[in-house]
């Protein structure tokens, strides 16, 4: 399989069916939220810091369990790409290219519906229950284009990296809470899937473009 628009294709087709037969598995993460109870914002006005800061707080009780659940995967993180590479010989070479955007998927696909196991039905920029399938692609296309994204942003990498590795953790950080503020700043927040999934993408390409090497690929080993 050479033809490059066919491979994404078939990344994005094959991570839509992953994070819709696994996502029964986000039930597990998602057993947090009876355990530790998120609260509600019901004292607070609406358009104020007030309501923003427990609205941020009900959600990140909300993500507990899948965060929990992320932190274990970081841990254990060479435990389960041996795991997963010990197929990559069994899989016919030409179909190689689609294991890590799958493991990707799989991955974000526990995490996305233990947070929206009751709101899997809704749909944003595409269904929350297709969603995952858009980080195995992006998983896809960065780390198989990488050598090309790196040259067509020498000049950006160039100036980046004159600032200390603190600030650009920093920007990376800011940048989504910012916008998510700016666009959730209403009487009555509309379109939350598309918002939802409009800061993860964001959140997704801050990080990617403050991780990535000016040459060679990413060392998950130095990500600690």
């Amino acid at each position: 399989m050479k033809n490059p628009i066919v491979k994404i294709i078939v990344v994005f087709v094959a991570g839509i069916l992953v994070s819709r037969v696994f996502w029964l598995l986000g039930f597990f993460p998602n057993l947090f939220k009876f355990v530790i109870n998120p609260g509600n914002c019901s004292g607070h006005d609406t358009m104020t810091i007030g309501m923003y800061l427990c609205s941020a707080m009900v959600a990140f009780k909300m993500l507990l369990g899948p965060l929990i659940f992320m932190a274990f995967i970081f841990l254990f993180r060479k435990v389960i790409f041996k795991f997963f590479n010990q197929f990559r010989p069994k899989i016919p070479e030409d179909f190689r290219f689609f294991l890590n955007p799958l493991v990707a998927t799989l991955i974000f696909t526990i995490l996305w519906a233990g947070s929206h196991f009751t709101t899997g039905s809704t749909t944003g920029i595409i269904g929350q229950r297709s969603f995952p399938a858009v980080i195995g692609l992006f998983t896809y296309v960065t780390t198989e284009y990488y050598i090309q994204i790196q040259i067509k942003l020498k000049d950006f990498f160039d100036k980046r990296d004159k600032f200390p590795k603190i600030t650009r953790y920093l920007f990376a950080f800011l940048i989504p809470i910012i916008l998510s503020f700016i666009i959730t700043l209403q009487h009555r927040v509309s379109s939350v899937a598309v918002k939802e999934q409009f800061i993860v993408l964001v959140s997704l390409i801050c990080g990617y473009l403050v991780l990535i090497p000016k040459k060679g690929k990413i060392n998950l080993n130095q990500l600690k």
